[in-house]
């Protein structure tokens, strides 16, 4: 009977993955998680952890397969050894939703009945709140993301996609709770109701204009479109170096340009010439032009960097660094361990300061790559900006669905702040996403392709610009609190 549960919990855990990008089913996800609310009741500590490992190891399994490409294509890993390496990945992971389940076990145990309905959204938020920043954070696929550009993404603004994972959690578990009252004859209608009554605000908080439009500027986004070993040579620096020539050529009095992550890989003292020239003919038409760039220390050392050139002069260092992409986490333990299996890391060291980028009429709210996943970290600078912009290059992911899911987490932190984000990266996706997390426009994988616009600009603040996730968190700390409160002073009631 176990293997049954933690097998349909495998099942579930992949179907629930589904509602992320690309496929967008979250109507399935929100099913997925109803099933296995039916499955864990009455369940004992040690079924639960091991019903939610299967579930995690089913999302993930399917959700971040696309690891396997960076590793093997672009790793020069083996079929065998990425395939380890992916599937020891999963299973790390996977333990955060064993302990997920077994806190919602803990809860219900202290939980009073009339409020029990809570206990797996509270549990669910604790955990992806703990995977978020423990060993530096891993902010990927947290389930509240698939709800950007939805017809109920209305309280993102409010709550952010952390809140909507306790929005999404906590429908799925009342969605098990009307099929109970049907299976059993009783009357759905409260139920019901209540269902309602949590979509619909959603829906019509949508039309809240949190924030006012203020200025419009042109904006180019440029895609080189180069394989990682043309990137990395004499002909990519060659392409690269002539795209941003022509595109200042192109562009007109006051325009925003914007090439991808890493686009210059000679840092400035070892490129004067040409940064100088660039810098130059962009002040001449007042042009602003950000680019990726390497910045080489003298230890060897290397960080990765956006730079502005022509109408302001100004950079932004990467602040959180991809674990081993960037940097290796306990390096002084694991560093002769990835030498044997081959992994070549570059230790890369991370910015000290988290800021905006302010030219003129605009004030930027930047992050490379892996940092839009951080939503605490981009509304630090995102609240007092008037466009929010990311820079990335995915092409270490081929035509998987990573770029696709990274997108969607671009979307999510536009629809938190109601302002247009863009977003530029080497081979795909390239795209515009509106103030209302909506893809304006677009490029697709490995297309030679450039996107221009007329950008409108907007000022302003949404609850979730001031507040973050700090509202969400008082609540969980005050359910927790009551809960063990309860424990201690009330055991014998109900």
């Amino acid at each position: 009977m176990m293997l049954k549960k933690r097998f349909l919990a495998l099942i579930c855990g992949v179907i629930f993955s589904f509602g992320f990008a690309p496929f967008d089913l979250w109507l399935l996800s929100v099913l997925s998680v109803a099933v296995l609310v039916g499955s864990i009741n009455k369940s004992s500590n040690k079924e639960a952890f091991l019903i939610g490992y299967a579930f995690g190891f089913g999302m993930w399994l399917s959700g971040i397969s696309w690891l396997y490409v960076s590793i093997h294509y672009h790793g020069n890993i083996g079929i065998i050894g990425s395939s380890f390496i992916v599937l020891l990945f999963i299973s790390i992971l996977s333990l955060y939703s064993g302990f997920l389940f077994l806190l919602n076990n803990v809860l219900k145990s202290l939980s009073p009945k009339k409020i029990i309905f809570l206990t797996l959204p509270v549990a669910w938020v604790l955990i992806e709140f703990l995977r978020s920043y423990l060993f530096t954070g891993f902010p990927w696929l947290i389930s509240g993301t698939m709800l950007a550009d939805t017809f109920i993404d209305g309280y993102t603004p409010i709550i952010g996609a952390q809140g909507n994972s306790f929005f999404l959690i906590l429908l799925s578990v009342l969605v098990y709770k009307l099929y109970e009252n049907i299976t059993e004859n009783r009357s759905p209608l409260l139920l019901s109701l209540l269902v309602l009554l949590i979509l619909m605000p959603s829906y019509f908080l949508k039309s809240v204009e949190w924030t006012s439009a203020e200025n419009e500027i042109d904006v180019t986004l440029y895609q080189p479109n180069l394989t990682l070993e043309d990137k990395w040579s004499q002909y990519g620096i060659i392409k690269s170096q002539g795209m941003m020539e022509k595109a200042i050529e192109d562009a007109s009095e006051g325009d925003l340009i914007v090439f991808p992550e890493t686009a210059l890989i000679l840092s400035e003292n070892d490129n004067k010439t040409f940064m100088n020239l660039v810098r130059s003919k962009s002040f001449e038409k007042n042009i602003t032009l950000i680019t990726g760039i390497i910045e080489r220390e003298d230890d060897y050392k290397i960080r990765n960097r956006l730079q502005t050139l022509g109408a302001m002069e100004d950079v932004y260092d990467k602040i959180k660094l991809v674990p081993f992409g960037e940097f290796i986490p306990l390096e002084k333990y694991l560093g002769s361990f990835l030498d044997i299996i081959g992994l070549n890391l570059t230790n890369t060291l991370p910015g000290e300061t988290v800021k905006s980028i302010k030219t003129g009429k605009l004030r930027i709210s930047p992050s490379i790559c892996y940092e839009i996943a951080f939503d605490e970290l981009i509304r630090k600078t995102a609240k007092d900006s008037n466009i929010l912009l990311t820079v990335s290059n995915d092409t270490w992911f081929g035509r998987s669905i990573g770029p696709i899911q990274h997108l969607e987490i671009a979307q999510n932190r536009a629809l938190e702040h109601k302002k247009p984000l863009i977003r530029s990266t080497n081979s795909g996706i390239t795209a515009f996403v509106s103030k209302n997390g909506e893809i304006i426009e677009r490029q697709t994988y490995f297309e030679d392709k450039t996107l221009r616009r007329n950008i409108i600009l907007y000022s302003g603040t949404t609850f979730y610009s001031k507040y973050g996730n700090l509202p969400l968190s008082i609540f969980l700390i005050f359910y927790v609190g009551f809960m063990l409160f309860r424990k201690l002073f009330y055991k014998n009631i109900n």
